[in-house]
């Protein structure tokens, strides 16, 4: 004998049979396979969102103000710089003398007497000089210095001044000493350094700049032989380096 028939299991299919160029039915629901989901809604009433922090927000649009600022403010100055074009003054050593120079037992006692003609290359801008401080050098010592009466320049103007620097009895080391006195014995010269340092304003209308300023004149030679206290520079007038 043939067992009964067993009733069948699972899911029946749907009648009639879907069709596999069309999706599933989804009774009304969003299929997930379409890609289709219920939205998130936050259906809370005491549920806000975010706020940015007003600190913050401030803190960035007053950084945006400054960097615009300053860009601008380096675009004006760089076109100024374009325009104007700042130069350093040209300085020249017109005359060096000196007077009653000794050197004996590590004492250095002596007198300077120069003039210096200070020129402004500017077109544009004129020129304040602070006072100046002037010093006498040899191998690196200083010997002697004084100040300069402040003055100002003009657009291409040239101004000469004069100064006077002095000293009497003041040590030295005895390596400087003889170096002077070998240097007067072997050449009948002695080899000065001038410095010059000082506050220099440019001005370009309601524009000012203020730099420093320092001036070189190095080996200056000045014809003092052993037997005479005086002296004047040799050659002609001397241009300095100006930085």
């Amino acid at each position: 004998m043939q067992d009964p028939p067993r009733p069948a299991t699972g899911y029946p299919y749907p009648y009639p049979y879907p069709n596999p160029q069309q999706p599933p039915p989804t009774n009304g629901y969003p299929n997930a396979a379409t890609g289709t989901a219920y939205p998130y809604q936050n259906h809370n009433p005491y549920y806000a969102p975010p706020q940015p922090n007003p600190r913050a927000v401030i803190i960035r649009r007053l950084f945006i103000v400054f960097m615009t600022f300053l860009l601008i403010l380096g675009l004006i100055l760089f076109i100024f710089f374009l325009i104007a074009r700042p130069q350093l003054p040209d300085v020249y050593l017109n005359s060096l003398s000196v007077s009653n120079f000794n050197v004996s037992n590590n004492q250095v006692s002596g007198k300077w007497d120069l003039q210096v003609q200070f020129r402004n290359p500017n077109s544009k801008m004129s020129l304040h000089y602070d006072a100046a401080l002037c010093a006498m050098y040899y191998n690196r010592v200083s010997l002697s210095e004084t100040r300069l009466q402040p003055f100002d320049q003009g657009k291409k103007d040239q101004t000469v001044v004069n100064a006077t620097l002095s000293v009497s009895g003041t040590y030295v080391d005895g390596r400087l000493a003889d170096s002077i006195g070998k240097e007067r014995s072997v050449k009948g010269s002695v080899e000065f350094d001038l410095r010059m340092i000082s506050y220099v304003t440019f001005r370009y209308g309601a524009f000012r700049r203020r730099r420093y300023v320092t001036v070189y004149c190095d080996d200056v030679d000045v014809g003092v032989p052993v037997s005479s206290g005086s002296g004047k520079m040799v050659g002609s007038s001397k241009r300095c380096k100006t930085y």
